[in-house]
């Protein structure tokens, strides 16, 4: 049985951009799972937005332009810190991005298992 393949293409770039390739792309599955969730929330539930763009938006049921300014603002984050790869401070502003979002999911956890609390009990 042959041995596996080596993936010669992740080892000729050098570890710095390997890193900021899998930052960017953790980046937008939580970017994704915000709007998801944001989206679940003001279909579903009484929720009330943070963010006073999203907000406004919202408050005006342009669910459509949340999804577009959503999309747009983390594709011009996620090009910049990949124009920016080659440089350290790019890789921990990258990380720092993510943990907010790390955080911002440990919040959206709270509130649906709060949310679907509430919902279990009879009116």
């Amino acid at each position: 049985m042959p041995a596996a393949l080596p993936i010669r293409w992740v080892e000729s770039y050098p570890a710095r951009t390997r890193r900021m390739a899998q930052g960017i792309c953790v980046l937008w599955l939580l970017s994704v799972a915000d709007l998801f969730f944001t989206l679940w929330a003001y279909l579903f539930t009484p929720f009330q937005e943070a963010n006073p763009l999203a907000a406004s938006l919202l408050d005006t049921d342009r669910v459509a332009a949340l999804v577009l300014l959503k999309l747009i603002l983390t594709t011009i984050g996620a090009t910049i810190f990949w124009r920016l790869r080659r440089y350290g401070r790019a890789e921990i502003a990258l990380w720092l991005v993510v943990a907010a979002y790390v955080l911002l999911a440990l919040r959206w956890s709270a509130y649906t298992t709060g949310v679907l609390a509430l919902a279990s009990y009879p009116a």
